[in-house]
Formats: structure tokens, C-alpha cells, sequence
């Protein structure tokens, strides 16, 4: 078992250290994809996948760590602050996309919007598989 438990912490601590690595990769796409806002965009699906990979890793260890000090607490978040930084600068850049649908049809870009409905579509699963469980778990109290 503390054999089990060190792996599962030396595995995290990785996925922590690899995540700088991810992010500057992330940064770098989306600074890319953005210069052009009705542009092709080619790199929206890989940003998208991505982020959200790092989006559960971080909600994971979250949760893991509810159990942790909070000084512990503290300092995960702040690993996860770049993160939150990425998150809301492409959720900025999906709003640019989508003002621009029509002039990205013009442009000959119309993949892009086509990604953007995927985006929107595979962000609405996840919403409604959330919203499932809250009402699975509150269900299970009132029980």
C-alpha cells in the first residue's frame, strides 16, 4: 500500500512537472492560431483536446487533495493558476472565433466553424455529464 501510495505520488508530481512543458506548448498554439482570428485556426481541436486532458488532471488532483492541509490545498491551486490563465485565454479566443463565424465563411475558412460547433458540442456532453451526477449525488442524500 505505501508502495502504491508513493508511485500514485511520483506519478502526479510528473503530470505536475510536464505540465509547465504542455502549457508552453499550449501558449505558443494558441498565440499562433490567434494573430489571425479569421484564419485557419489549425491548431483549435489539438488546443481544445489538450486543455482539457489538463482540466480533468487538475479537477483530479483537487479532489484527491481535499483530504491534504490547506497550506497543501493552496499550493496545488498554484500550480494550476497558469493553467486557469490558458483556460480563459482560449475560452476569450473561441468568443473572438465565434463573432467571426461569418467572416471565417468568406475567408474559405468554414473548418473552423465547423470545429467550433465540435468544440461546443463535445463542452455540452461534459455539461450534461456533470449535470447528471449533481443530481445522482444530491439524490443520494436525500435518500
Amino acid at each position: 500500500m505505501v508502495h502504491r501510495n508513493f508511485e500514485s505520488t511520483e506519478e502526479m508530481v510528473n503530470n505536475l512537472l510536464d505540465m509547465a512543458a504542455q502549457l508552453d506548448d499550449l501558449e505558443h498554439m494558441l498565440a499562433s492560431d490567434s494573430r489571425e482570428i479569421v484564419g485557419p485556426a489549425p491548431n483549435l481541436l489539438v488546443i481544445h483536446f489538450q486543455l482539457n486532458q489538463l482540466e480533468s488532471f487538475r479537477n483530479q488532483t483537487m479532489h484527491q487533495a481535499k483530504k491534504a492541509s490547506a497550506h497543501s490545498q493552496n499550493t496545488l491551486a498554484r500550480w494550476f493558476e497558469r493553467l486557469d490563465k490558458v483556460i480563459a485565454n482560449f475560452d476569450e479566443y473561441i468568443v473572438q472565433l465565434a463573432r467571426n463565424v461569418l467572416n471565417l465563411v468568406r475567408a474559405g475558412h468554414a473548418d473552423v466553424v465547423v470545429k467550433l460547433i465540435k468544440i461546443a458540442d463535445i463542452e455540452g456532453k461534459e455539461d450534461e455529464k456533470v449535470r447528471i451526477s449533481c443530481i445522482t449525488f444530491s439524490r443520494s442524500f436525500s435518500l
